[in-house]
């Protein structure tokens, strides 16, 4: 399988997504966007939830995620993230 190069940047039409590919437009729709209710809409909301980030380290439910995406949106740098170079299985 190749990895797909087209990135995956939040602006993509959903209509005819479904499954992983879908969630993760979401995501990057949310991130990009700094929206916190979409983003918490794409995280399950439970204590098994764990993020791995270099922003956050590594964070276990979604509290402690939801605390580092505050910290990101509302700080003074405009962040931008585009998901290249994946495979869907």
């Amino acid at each position: 399988m190749k990895p797909e190069q087209t990135p995956i940047t939040g602006k993509e039409d959903k209509a005819d997504l479904k499954g992983p590919l879908l969630a993760l437009v979401e995501f990057y729709e949310a991130f990009n966007n700094r929206d916190m209710d979409k983003m918490s809409k794409n995280w399950a909301q439970t204590d098994e939830t764990a993020m791995d980030n270099p922003l956050g380290g590594i964070k276990r439910g979604w509290e402690e995620i939801k605390a580092v995406y505050k910290r990101i949106f509302n700080g003074p740098a405009k962040v931008y993230v585009e998901f290249y170079d994946y495979t869907i299985h």
